[in-house]
């Protein structure tokens, strides 16, 4: 059917008329189709009613048109509603003179608010449900075609969809205020766990140690051991709890600073010789990288990765070797961190979980050695927080290998280009805010470069500082070199 109106030119006149009545800035949404039908159909008034049985009221949920009390309340009785019997019906209801009507005459809205000419046809909600009705009113006798009823029916479609994206929208807005409360409920949780949790450890270690001293019976010596290894253990699911805790705050800071992955991944590994040969098993490091790179990352919280990952494959080697190596990875312009191990491994199905809370601790998909649950879920959000992959691969039998990846052009090298160099986005300068002196900044320029940063910038032709806050500090570290 061709319609008799140009419905582009009824939504641009549209543009112009005052919405008024809008309950939110949704329902305008909705107003603005109210008014396209009176446009379009040259009616004095257009409602999108919902029908409520329960209230005995139907309800405008868009209008145009109203004045007096009716545009206050946006409702009236079910016995004023001419919509109700589209409800009902299911079907367009077209009144020529409201008057006349052998149903409809003896409505009070007729007399109360002058309805003479209706035109409604079915509303149905997201699940299909005629809930309402899109209509116009005349205070004149008006004679309906089905060309009105089909703009009027293509009208209240949208009206529809419109809802449907409501509600969906609403959905998201719901889900995200629960998961901010569930998230502020579990910090603080952690925290009081942590607190309960530490009191008593602290009594406890205190009088093992006072024990371990006067004690000298072999019995006792050894249940002194065994509560003063519970206690350790106790102590590092504190420790988790209070990281969990603090992943999970969103405002808390990223404390960055230059440190060379070179040096702290040797020095873990030495850290673990004497460990590694108590289980007769081997413990090397490689570096395929040119130079040794300073990172600009939370160290603190990079080094308790490495010593996670080290320790967990040396904890789940028997036989054999474990290798930790560090290589460059200039597909993404980057280095990556592997450790290796020849342990038991891990069931392909399990993988994929490795990486939740509490997972790992799950004595269906644990490897032998115990631990809280929560380190594997810690290391993962460590490196995504500084911008970073991890990722895992591993056969039953024949070991794992965790690797990390870290994206160098995120990195100050100390080896400096030469002046007829291109500057390459492994040499790009990226700083962490740290107040109006920018004393990190400022203090690496002068100890590794000897320049200050306004000397640096001019030297490699910078247009502009590029300052990350910690809250962006992730995210910002995967677009820098778009932004540069």
């Amino acid at each position: 059917m061709t319609l008799n109106y140009d419905v582009s030119q009824v939504f641009r006149e549209s543009e112009s008329i005052e919405l008024g009545a809008s309950l939110s800035e949704r329902d305008a949404r909705f107003d603005k189709l109210t008014n396209i039908a009176s446009l379009a159909m040259r009616a004095p008034v257009s409602l999108l009613t919902i029908i409520d049985d329960a209230g005995g009221q139907q309800i405008f949920k868009s209008a145009s048109g109203l004045t007096g009390e009716l545009f206050q309340t946006r409702s009236t009785p079910l016995s004023h509603s001419f919509c109700k019997y589209v409800r009902d019906s299911g079907k367009p209801l077209l009144v020529r003179d409201a008057r006349t009507h052998p149903e409809l005459k003896y409505n009070p809205a007729v007399a109360e608010f002058g309805i003479i000419g209706y035109l409604g046809v079915p509303f149905r909600n997201e699940q299909g449900n005629v809930v309402g009705a899109f209509c116009c009113i005349d205070h004149q006798p008006r004679s309906w075609n089905e060309n009105d009823v089909e703009i009027l029916t293509r009208l209240a479609s949208i009206a529809a969809d419109q809802l449907h994206l409501n509600s969906a929208e609403t959905g998201r807005v719901k889900a995200k205020r629960l998961a901010e409360q569930a998230a502020a409920t579990r910090a603080s949780f952690l925290s009081h766990a942590n607190h309960e949790v530490r009191t008593p450890l602290s009594s406890i270690g205190g009088a093992t140690r006072l024990l371990s001293t006067i004690i000298t019976d072999e019995k006792a010596r050894n249940l002194v051991d065994v509560i003063e290894r519970n206690v350790s253990r106790l102590s590092a699911v504190a420790d988790d709890l209070v990281r969990i805790a603090d992943l999970d705050d969103a405002t808390s800071s990223i404390a960055a600073e230059t440190f060379n992955l070179i040096e702290v991944v040797r020095s873990i590994v030495e850290e673990h010789q004497g460990a590694a040969k108590a289980k007769g098993i081997g413990l090397t490091f490689t570096c395929s990288l040119k130079d040794d790179p300073l990172l600009l990352f939370d160290a603190q919280a990079l080094t308790q990765v490495v010593q996670r990952l080290l320790s967990n494959a040396v904890k789940f080697t028997s036989v054999g070797e474990v290798h930790a190596a560090i290589a460059p990875e200039r597909c993404r312009d980057g280095v990556v961190l592997r450790i290796s191990d020849t342990g038991c491994g891990i069931e392909s199905e399990q993988l994929g979980r490795l990486f939740e809370e509490f997972e790992a601790h799950n004595p269906r998909t644990a490897r032998q050695g115990g631990g809280t649950g929560l380190g594997m879920s810690i290391v993962r959000r460590e490196v995504e927080r500084m911008g970073g992959e991890i990722s895992v691969s591993s056969r039953p039998g024949d070991g794992t290998t965790f690797s990390v990846f870290l994206p160098a052009s995120l990195g100050v090298h100390c080896k400096e280009v030469g002046e007829d160099e291109r500057v390459s986005n492994s040499h790009l300068l990226t700083c962490l805010e740290c107040g109006e002196e920018m004393s990190l900044l400022r203090r690496h320029l002068s100890q590794v470069h000897g320049l200050t940063p306004e000397a640096y910038r001019a030297k490699w032709k910078l247009a502009n500082d590029y300052a990350l806050s910690s809250k962006d500090y992730g995210m910002m570290r995967q677009t820098v070199k778009g932004l540069m």
